[in-house]
């Protein structure tokens, strides 16, 4: 592992710590999710070449954890919290905690963790298209961007609502869709999901009873939350996650990018 992939994840370490303590003082519960409880149960920290950091929360939390840091500015310390729906950059509608550092021109983006909302999961094939299709509005809407890693004809058809859809019908999808996608609790639902995670909503669906009750786990000599049943949870969405990656793909996911965000007075979370 080089010196510089070291540095990036002692202060990712530190960010989740100070979310952890953030959420933890507000009775919220935050989970590793991800590649984060893949290096935990594999590694008991980081994966020695990732440069990120995934973690969850289900539904209730995140929205008190949201209000929570509007309370609080959007800043947590030295970090910056970036809303869902009011993003300071365009991915995927989850939060971002980022740290940023001041550049020529802006501030760029030098590490941030990702924090994923869990939903519960409607019963029956019909209501799971509901949910799955309310999801891929809510993205849509919200960063009015072609919706990506849902294949090409989801692609195709986000190009053509975006370009005949006005812009204040948007906000209406924004509020429609989020109430009908979050509209199953994830305090009693026999699944859950997370409906914004890579792996697309199909592998993300699964048992409530594989994620709680939480457990803690040692990572990078800190204790965090996992979901419960690992080896359940890890197979779904690796495969056989105790078998290394070839060596030419153990390589940091975002070490090639370089986002800068323009001034614009004060940095606000936008």
């Amino acid at each position: 592992m080089s010196e510089s992939v070291s540095q990036i994840q002692k202060q990712i370490l530190d960010m989740m710590v100070a979310f952890r303590d953030f959420t933890g003082e507000r009775g919220l519960s935050v989970f590793l999710v991800g590649g984060s409880a893949l290096g935990a149960y594999r590694h008991r920290g980081f994966i020695p070449w990732d440069d990120d950091a995934d973690l969850a929360m289900m539904r209730g939390d995140f929205e008190k954890m949201e209000e929570a840091m509007a309370r609080n500015n959007n800043r947590l310390g030295e970090y910056v919290y970036s809303p869902v729906e009011h993003h300071i950059t365009p991915d995927a509608p989850i939060g971002y905690l980022y740290k940023l550092n001041k550049c020529e021109g802006g501030y760029e983006i030098a590490i941030k963790i990702d924090i994923h909302p869990i939903d519960g999961v409607p019963k029956g094939s019909f209501l799971k298209k509901v949910q799955m299709i309310s999801a891929l509005v809510y993205y849509l809407s919200v960063y009015r961007l072609p919706v990506k890693n849902k294949g090409k004809t989801i692609n195709r058809i986000s190009r053509m609502i975006l370009k005949l859809t006005p812009d204040f019908m948007f906000r209406f999808y924004i509020r429609m869709s989020k109430k009908i996608f979050a509209a199953w609790d994830d305090t009693v639902s026999r699944e859950i999901c997370s409906l914004f995670g890579i792996a697309g909503y199909a592998t993300e669906v699964m048992p409530r009873e594989w994620l709680m009750p939480l457990k803690e786990v040692d990572f990078e000599g800190e204790s965090f939350l996992a979901p419960q049943m690992s080896d359940e949870y890890l197979s779904r969405l690796y495969g056989d996650y105790m078998q290394l990656p070839p060596e030419e793909k153990r390589k940091p996911h975002h070490a090639h990018q370089r986002v800068v965000i323009p001034f614009s007075g004060e940095l606000t979370a936008r």
